[in-house]
């Protein structure tokens, strides 16, 4: 498989030192040649880069995630024949000011001393990807209809790629070098991310293990228009009253070794004001890349696209009388946890889905998003009428903040901007 290589053209017109534009093109070092449904001799591009066949860059930018895979074997990418360079007829020059006998000549002598056209294949070349400009400020932004491509035959709930640019996906190094998937977790801070301790203590004696990956979509493929980023842990900040057993404040503080730089697959979350909860039966969004529930049918395979899940919020008192049911008439559900209920049973959360992020929007219809609750446990990913529970994350954001603090980073990065507007006239009154 040929390796990616990022170029980055820009195109720079600087106004009080502000980048108005800048395009990155993403190419391969080597392309990767293959042969088509015809026979024909290929090349590897994104579907929407092959129209009848042929290599164009004028497609609908639409990639069917169910199409059968081709000599590619991958599937965001098909095989597309090239086109055929146009040549010179018998006898005649393409350049008006060639002399006779330049050697660039598009004709060549054969024997008897007669002239024949030299058809050849134009050299392979996958088109650019165009990416528009980052201009975008502030947290918690979706991308709806995704990034560069929109998907279609999505069966199975999957995200559209980029469409939730601040989940992340936490691996652990094997003996073996290879990196074992975790949990997820959300980007608040360019250089912190939020997640379970449930999924973090194990690890909390041996940091150097962890890796974040972020502008993670497929883990199938390393082919996205927007190459991910490994980036390692510098330290953890487990809830110190967190509890193992009963998962109370299960949650974590990841700080990166380095500042990531934001783009269209890699932003922040909003964080929402301390103790508030979303309204009640108020639409959350899950996402992870967890399996699904094995009592839905027809089997699923593991999910390695991120999905979705449509799910309601449901208030602490009926969650506590609905866990009761299945766990005891004494169960009490601590105020550490938000609970929601599923809108379809397959969407709900199960193996794999710790520390996945939770939102909800900030403003109806305003496409920003607060991150509500991480994936923290389910009484049993197989029971289709146990709720959801999540980390509430509202609840412990006086201490996300300290820890913020401390570590010098910037708690305005999470904060949406009414938040700071209703602030500034606090401080003013």
């Amino acid at each position: 498989m040929a390796s990616l290589e990022l170029w980055i053209v820009s195109v720079l017109l600087l106004s009080s030192g502000i980048v108005v534009a800048q395009n990155l093109v993403i190419r391969t070092t080597s392309e990767e040649i293959c042969t088509t449904g015809k026979g024909e001799d290929g090349i590897c591009v994104y579907q929407y880069q092959c129209t009848d066949g042929m290599v164009s860059e004028s497609g609908e930018n639409i990639i069917d995630i169910r199409q059968p895979l081709d000599d590619c074997n991958d599937h965001l990418m098909e095989c597309c024949a090239e086109p055929i360079k146009t040549t010179t007829p018998i006898g005649e020059s393409s350049d008006e000011n060639q002399q006779p006998g330049d050697s660039s000549s598009t004709t060549s002598p054969i024997p008897g001393g007669e002239v024949a056209n030299e058809t050849q294949p134009a050299e392979p070349k996958r088109p650019p990807v165009q990416i528009p400009p980052y201009e975008i400020e502030g947290c918690g932004h979706r991308n709806p209809h995704g990034v560069i491509f929109t998907i279609e035959n999505n069966q199975f709930s999957e995200s559209e790629y980029g469409e939730y640019p601040w989940t992340v996906a936490i691996f652990a190094r094997t003996r073996a070098g290879s990196l074992k998937y975790l949990c997820g977790g959300a980007l608040i801070d360019r250089a912190a991310i939020l997640t379970t301790a449930s999924c973090l203590h194990p690890y909390r004696l041996d940091v150097s293990s962890l890796v974040v990956r972020l502008g993670e979509w497929d883990m199938s493929t390393v082919r996205e228009p927007i190459p991910h980023i490994d980036s390692e842990m510098e330290k953890i900040f487990l809830h110190p009253q967190y509890g193992m057993t009963s998962k109370i404040n299960d949650i974590a503080i990841v700080i990166l070794r380095d500042t990531v730089e934001l783009n269209h697959t890699i932003g922040l979350v909003c964080l929402p004001p301390a103790h508030s909860d979303p309204p009640t039966g108020a639409d959350v969004i899950g996402v992870g890349w967890g399996v699904v529930p094995n009592f839905v049918e027809p089997r699923k395979l593991p999910q390695t696209i991120l999905k979705k899940a449509q799910l309601r919020h449901l208030p602490h008192e009926l969650c506590q009388q609905t866990l009761r049911k299945l766990m005891g008439r004494r169960y009490q559900l601590h105020a550490s946890f938000l609970c929601t209920t599923a809108q379809d049973s397959e969407m709900l959360p199960c193996s794999g889905d710790t520390g996945s992020p939770y939102m909800a929007e900030t403003v109806h219809g305003s496409d920003r998003y607060y991150l509500v609750g991480l994936s923290s446990w389910g009484y049993d990913c197989n029971k289709q009428s146990a709720p959801t529970v999540l980390t509430n994350v509202a609840y412990h954001r006086q201490w996300i903040d300290e820890v913020i603090k401390g570590e010098d980073l910037n708690i305005w990065s999470y904060v949406y901007e009414q938040q700071l507007e209703q602030q500034s006239t606090n401080d003013e009154e």
